[in-house]
């Protein structure tokens, strides 16, 4: 085994400049292909970091170089200190800091996350028929998040992506009308295939799988052929596209279809301090002990360290898992 590099690094040769944040396990939503329809067991209040100790991993993580920030959940909005963690991130020198959301209460915190030093939101919108938002989601406010995704429009949330979850009931309607309203509102978007994690996203991976080539194709037949753009390092696992006559941006997230693992640059860490290597496996490192028993960062960083170093694979196996039956918050991870 090699020694362990000074950065952030793995031993594939990857630079891991990019940090997913969940700041807690509830959501006011069950989406389909997150959440069983019975809920998923929250983490018990002491077990969940703090926002101190958010804001520690922050400033250890941008020590060691971390360019890109994003705080996810559950529904990270329902975190009350969510715009203290972004403007902690702003001041430690994160140059993306970015929210995952399902958008019911950004018209409610949109300005709060802006004045914060929000750089980028990504809402989940699967689609703009009412009925159909609402199966989805079971029972989701589509209203509100239309209105959420305005408000951050209207006030200058300086990045605004759409990610929209490919199932095969998605219609072709859905498909279409959610990628004009997002290039006639100068919003990017984002098409995810569903990936088999957690007992909600194994079942329906198993009846429901839809390509993002299959996505494509039907695009291109309403837009025309879509022009495949640079990817910046921050842009996360989306291969990017512009529509000739439109200012925004399409991507496509193909966990499976087109494994994008030999580009990876990202970790995570979930709302009970583990440090997770791959969102596909269970290898990680607990940092909330290391947290509470006063370890000093620099201590703290050298265990990120010797983690990623060690231990990030160098790529999921979804189809080497027979059974994913624990319910996971399994999605958006769209850049």
């Amino acid at each position: 085994m090699q020694d362990k590099p000074q950065t952030l690094e793995d031993s594939w040769q990857r630079s891991i400049r990019y940090v997913r944040i969940s700041v807690t396990d509830h959501c006011n939503f069950r989406c389909q292909y997150c959440t069983p329809e019975s809920g998923a067991p929250w983490f018990p209040k002491p077990e969940q970091l703090t926002a101190n100790e958010y804001k520690r991993l922050i400033r250890i993580f941008a020590g060691l170089g971390v360019s890109h920030i994003r705080f996810t959940g559950g529904e990270p909005l329902l975190f009350p200190a969510l715009p203290e963690l972004i403007a902690e991130a702003k001041a430690a020198g994160v140059a993306k800091r970015s929210v995952s959301t399902n958008g019911v209460l950004l018209a409610r915190k949109g300005a709060s996350l802006l004045r914060a030093g929000l750089s980028k939101v990504n809402i989940s919108l699967d689609s703009l028929n009412k009925e159909r938002f609402s199966a989805i989601t079971r029972g989701g406010d589509l209203d509100a998040v239309l209105e959420g995704i305005e408000v951050a429009r209207q006030i200058g949330v300086p990045q605004i992506a759409l990610n929209v979850v490919l199932h095969q009931s998605s219609t072709r309607e859905d498909l279409l009308r959610l990628a004009e309203f997002a290039l006639v509102g100068n919003l990017d978007i984002r098409f995810i295939e569903l990936m088999p994690l957690g007992s909600a996203g194994s079942t329906l991976y198993q009846r429901d799988f839809y390509s993002a080539q299959k996505a494509k194709a039907l695009i291109e037949t309403v837009f025309g052929p879509l022009q495949p753009e640079q990817d910046s390092p921050t842009d996360g696992p989306a291969s990017l596209y512009r529509v000739p006559g439109f200012a925004s941006r399409v991507g496509f997230i193909t966990p499976w279809s087109h494994n994008f693992c030999a580009a990876c640059n990202r970790v995570r860490v979930n709302a009970a301090g583990r440090l997770l290597y791959c969102l596909g496996q269970e290898a990680g490192l607990e940092l909330r002990e290391a947290l509470r028993e006063g370890l000093a960062d620099r201590h703290i960083a050298q265990k990120i360290q010797q983690g990623v170093w060690h231990d990030k694979p160098e790529r999921h196996y979804f189809e080497d898992v027979p059974d994913r039956s624990a319910p996971v918050f399994m999605m958006r991870v769209g850049g």
